[in-house]
């Protein structure tokens, strides 16, 4: 499967204006948006809480979203955060978000493709198996 990976970060982008949180002018507000081996995409918002302990990330929301159409089979999901007031710095996983793309790359057997992004469009690709050289379980 060819992946528009422009495509992937326009979404993440686009997902930003869906966040969800006691401050919309929080510099701590990401996008992210996952393809699956049918072709679909899927995107979401981190859905702040007061309890930081409470907040689902992007990534999580995304990939939730995939799985909530039955549609779990991740092969490429980007990343995007308005965290650098330039727009430049490329955004990646935490290390939880990290273990739940390897989890589903794991489960699905497909090579996950991890797409970190800025607010200009710019990107790098990484394999899941690369950001996270000793998983658990591997």
């Amino acid at each position: 499967m060819k992946i528009d990976y422009d495509l992937l970060v326009r979404e993440a982008i686009k997902s930003l204006g869906c966040f969800y949180g006691p401050d919309t002018n929080s510099r701590y507000i990401y996008g992210s948006a996952v393809l699956t081996d049918k072709g679909n995409v899927y995107s979401a918002s981190n859905y702040s809480s007061d309890t930081a302990s409470l907040t689902l990330h992007a990534e999580q929301a995304a990939l939730s979203h995939a799985a909530s159409h039955n549609d779990a089979r991740i092969v490429a999901i980007a990343m995007v955060g308005k965290e650098d007031p330039k727009g430049e710095k490329l955004c990646h996983p935490c290390g939880i978000c990290k273990q739940l793309i390897w989890e589903n790359s794991l489960k699905s057997g497909i090579k996950v493709k991890v797409v970190m992004a800025n607010l200009k469009g710019r990107y790098t690709v990484k394999d899941i198996k690369k950001l996270v050289p000793y998983p658990w379980p591997d």
